[in-house]
């Protein structure tokens, strides 16, 4: 006897509406022959990921960034309802209907994945999705950085901290701080100094397989993953940064443009005809 298909709901419960779009889903999940599981805890217990054949995650971006590991590792492919602010990676609203919600609940959505960091310290591996920030835990610190690609060094970044980005993630603080929009398609990621006292210092962009070691040299900074602290680097201490083979994948309709979304978020100028039959439009009027 063949296993129901099974789809898991991500619920952030801070988000009003979440738990009551999570039921309604459920049993639209269930009418359509899958088996469900809701999770409101945070984080989400990894025993939910180990059975699931799709998640859909009702909240917004940072739900989805919370359980990025979790997806990665058991290869759950992702879709969001979005009911927070701009909603990058959960693109879909709470109205969405239910022959799309079906289609990406069965996991038959086109797939598309996304890479990831991984920074060795102390020992210890973490994953971002989005990005790894040092960011000065003193209130007015200034951190010194010496960074090495490949073994080869680069330069000394003095400053209030670094970002290091992921092509999903160069449109979140990346961007803010001045660095470049990456393609998600792209394979690489980018090293972006934040408030550096050299002016000169700009957003360096590295290949898939380029490993960073970086020294701290002076200050105390948060080692910050996926907006999440999880360690503090001290005088003295080093860390190692690449980009794993393990993705994050997400499911969305055929036909999904990710610079319509682009568009849609960051304010673009709509398609030059749109806008020419829109002039056109108005001069009628």
């Amino acid at each position: 006897m063949n296993k129901n298909r099974k789809v898991l709901f991500v619920v952030n419960t801070q988000k009003p509406r979440a738990g009551v779009i999570a039921q309604r889903l459920a049993a639209m999940a269930r009418a359509g022959g899958l088996d469900t599981e809701i999770s409101t805890q945070y984080p989400t217990p990894e025993e939910s990921f180990k059975g699931a054949d799709s998640c859909c995650v009702i909240g917004g971006d940072g739900t989805i960034l919370s359980c990025a590991t979790m997806l990665a590792k058991y290869s759950v492919p992702v879709f969001g309802i979005n009911l927070g602010k701009l909603g990058f990676l959960a693109t879909y609203s709470d109205e969405i209907d239910s022959e799309l919600f079906l289609l990406l609940a069965r996991g038959e959505g086109k797939i598309f994945e996304r890479a990831m960091l991984q920074t060795s310290y102390e020992r210890k591996n973490y994953l971002a999705l989005n990005d790894f920030v040092l960011k000065d835990s003193r209130i007015n610190g200034i951190s010194t950085f010496r960074i090495y690609a490949d073994n080869e060094f680069i330069a000394e970044y003095v400053g209030d901290g670094l970002i290091f980005s992921t092509p999903t993630g160069s449109t979140a603080y990346n961007l803010s701080a001045g660095g470049p929009i990456i393609h998600p398609k792209s394979r690489t990621f980018v090293m972006t100094p934040i408030c550096p006292h050299t002016l000169s210092n700009r957003s360096l962009v590295l290949s898939y397989g380029t490993l960073v070691r970086l020294l701290c040299v002076s200050g105390e900074s948060a080692l910050i993953a996926d907006g999440v602290q999880v360690a503090t680097m001290v005088k003295g201490s080093e860390l190692e940064l690449y980009m794993p083979p393990c993705t994050v994948k997400f499911m969305r309709r055929r036909g999904h443009s990710h610079f319509g979304i682009l568009r849609s978020k960051l304010g673009w100028a709509d398609d030059p005809r749109e806008i020419e039959t829109k002039n056109r439009e108005c001069g009628r009027r």
